[in-house]
């Protein structure tokens, strides 16, 4: 089961990777989660619907997929992070049970 969350309630701050830009750690409600793994990065172009041609500017959504726990007893659990390279923002798309 999955739970969605739109960009008032899941905006996230987020501590990413230096190499390749993959989330490391976020703050959500209060509480940092250590990313465990990373289950899955792609990108989503904001204007996918367009011809390229008629919209070459479409910015991409980068999305990454995560197990992530909030502390070392937590169980972990998986959450989807996609960040918006317009607003340089983070947001908390998704989360599984």
């Amino acid at each position: 089961m999955s739970r969605s969350y739109g960009r008032a309630e899941g905006s996230v701050d987020v501590k990413q990777t230096r190499d390749a830009g993959a989330p490391e750690q976020f703050v959500w409600r209060g509480r940092l989660y250590r990313v465990k793994h990373v289950l899955q990065q792609w990108d989503t172009s904001v204007t996918w619907w367009k011809d390229v041609a008629t919209a070459p500017n479409g910015t991409d959504l980068r999305t990454w997929r995560v197990e992530a726990a909030a502390g070392r007893c937590d169980t972990p659990g998986v959450y989807e992070l996609s960040f918006d390279p317009v607003s340089s923002r983070w947001y908390l798309l998704r989360t599984y049970d």
